[in-house]
């Protein structure tokens, strides 16, 4: 028989068990609740803004050099190649001797597209290391998961860029084009490259295929002579020899579209566009092209009879900026193709991010900081260490 004593001290009991439970409970479950924050990455610092830098390097030196646009502050980085060109993606630039070795660096500052909101991260800048390839380097292209070389072989080398985020130079596979247009663009976690039938002749169509060079059979689409690329919020865009060709991922599937032209497109090699936007511009020496990724469009301005160096977008719809070979900027309408402004600045190079237009003067060693949307009105003139001959933006 269980008498009221007995009762009480198994009351007692089962409020202990109880509370000690709830007290263990309370310690887990906020420790659960720990989970790693969004947008967290090991080793970087995740801020409020942009932390935009311009690499820079003069041409042939050993060192490539990181101005903070937000500090006016610069920092070397030592190379064990000499500087012939540089290429970036966002965080990494990539030096190459203008032969065949490819020293990458990360620049420690990039930024993180989420489509509907972005993250802004800092971490030491450093040398990752180099790459020795069998001939001279032609493309070089990197997005998300992935960074491609290509080679005047024909053949692209796929490196992993979550590596190199994590300091590691790791070689993924090497794609032979069967043609002489070694271009693997990375987009949707697949890669659009340009393949051919003649490893003599360029490529006359671009394909889907996974890291490790298989396609994929989720694109195949006529390009002949591929030459220029831009990946934008809307979808990848490519210049081939007459057409411009949009790729786009829809729901799960990659479809290729080809926006109408005024004109027959003949591109240099370079779209022209700030980050996390829709439309891109590339030129030739008649004028300039204006496209829409999102919405497959293509605009034509004429160039006005000047000589092209670079142009960019800024993507509102209404105007484009080039730098022609006087080192002048010019806002060009879209509408109309009439000159908005104009501004001689004696630049030789043009980048755009989501606030201003950076235009390098190496003989004056300046980079000009251009609000283009304020009719060209210079906000700062940057003045730095060396000869800014090589110029790029990261972080932006």
């Amino acid at each position: 028989m269980i008498t009221s004593s007995t009762r009480r001290l198994l009351g007692a009991a089962a409020l202990s068990l109880t509370l000690a439970m709830s007290a263990c409970g309370s310690t887990t479950r906020p420790q659960d609740a720990e989970e790693t924050p969004h947008g967290y990455v090991e080793g970087a610092a995740e801020l409020s803004e942009a932390q935009s830098a311009i690499a820079y390097a003069p041409r042939g030196a050993q060192r490539l050099r990181l101005f903070d646009l937000g500090t006016a502050s610069e920092k070397e980085i030592g190379l064990s190649v000499g500087a012939e060109r540089l290429t970036e993606d966002g965080r990494f630039v990539y030096v190459d001797d203008g032969d065949r070795t490819l020293e990458i660096v990360d620049a420690g500052v990039w930024t993180v597209d989420h489509t509907d909101h972005v993250h802004y991260y800092r971490a030491a800048a450093r040398s990752v290391g180099t790459l020795s390839l069998d001939a001279p380097i032609r493309t070089i292209t990197g997005f998300a998961a992935h960074t491609t070389i290509g080679t005047a072989d024909g053949r692209v080398t796929i490196l992993d860029r979550r590596e190199l985020e994590a300091g590691k130079v790791v070689k993924l596979a090497t794609i032979d084009s069967t043609s002489s247009t070694p271009l693997a663009v990375p987009y949707a976690d697949q890669l659009l490259v340009a393949v051919g039938d003649d490893p003599q002749q360029p490529a006359n169509r671009i394909i889907a295929m996974d890291a490790h060079g298989r396609p994929t059979g989720a694109l195949q689409t006529p390009c002949a002579a591929p030459r220029g690329w831009a990946v934008l919020r809307g979808g990848a865009v490519l210049a081939c020899e007459d057409e411009l060709v949009r790729v786009k991922l829809e729901g799960d599937k990659l479809t290729a579209k080809v926006p109408t032209s005024p004109r027959t497109p003949v591109s240099p090699d370079e779209f022209g566009y700030r980050p996390r936007s829709n439309e891109a511009a590339v030129a030739d020496r008649t004028g300039i092209w204006s496209v829409n990724a999102a919405k497959a469009t293509l605009r034509y301005v004429p160039a006005g009879g000047r000589e092209l160096m670079a142009v960019a977008s800024p993507a509102d719809g209404s105007t484009v900026l080039a730098l022609d070979a006087s080192g002048n900027l010019v806002s060009y309408d879209l509408g109309t193709g009439k000159v908005l402004a104009e501004k001689p600045l004696g630049a030789s190079s043009l980048t755009l991010d989501v606030n201003r237009a950076y235009l390098a003067d190496p003989e004056a060693r300046v980079i000009h900081e251009i609000d283009y949307r304020d009719g060209l009105r210079t906000a700062r003139t940057l003045q730095v260490a060396e000869q800014p001959d090589l110029v790029v933006e990261v972080g932006r």
